[in-house]
């Protein structure tokens, strides 16, 4: 074997190793985001309308109030309390956890920590208020 051929295909092995690893990782995540989440912690950053104190606080308690489960078969049922709040599939694409529901709606959650025990996404959101719309990123903390 020359040269030649053997950085050839010692580059094809190091690209196939990193492939590898890469698929690894993505399946490991989503093994991690499988399960049974708990709201506990929220942050609403405003960056356009109104100043709403109240609908700010009332995201919070409904937040800590959630549950985000999570099925292997990439379903998904979000819950406020006993009330169902969402259902669908889901699905993790490029550092997002995405989800969609039934009538074709999907949220797209950057996915900025998960761990076995902790699940950190957030989400650009517009709410239609009465005093205006409000603009602004929420960062939702789940724990298991």
């Amino acid at each position: 074997m020359n040269k030649t051929n053997s950085i050839w295909t010692f580059s094809v092995m190091g690209a196939l190793l990193i492939l590898l690893t890469c698929f690894s990782c993505s399946g490991s995540i989503e093994k991690k985001l499988i399960g049974t989440w708990e709201g506990s912690d929220h942050l609403f950053i405003r960056t356009a309308g109104p100043d709403l104190v109240i609908t700010v606080n009332g995201g919070i308690q409904q937040h800590l109030n959630s549950k985000l489960i999570l099925n292997e078969d990439g379903t998904y049922e979000k819950l406020v309390g006993e009330y169902d709040n969402g259902k669908g599939t889901w699905k993790l694409e490029d550092g997002q956890l995405i989800t969609q529901v039934a009538d074709g709606n999907e949220v797209v959650y950057k996915l900025l920590k998960i761990t076995e025990r902790e699940l950190i996404i957030q989400e650009d959101v517009t709410l239609e208020t009465p005093k205006g719309e409000l603009v602004g990123k929420i960062t939702l903390t789940y724990s298991k």
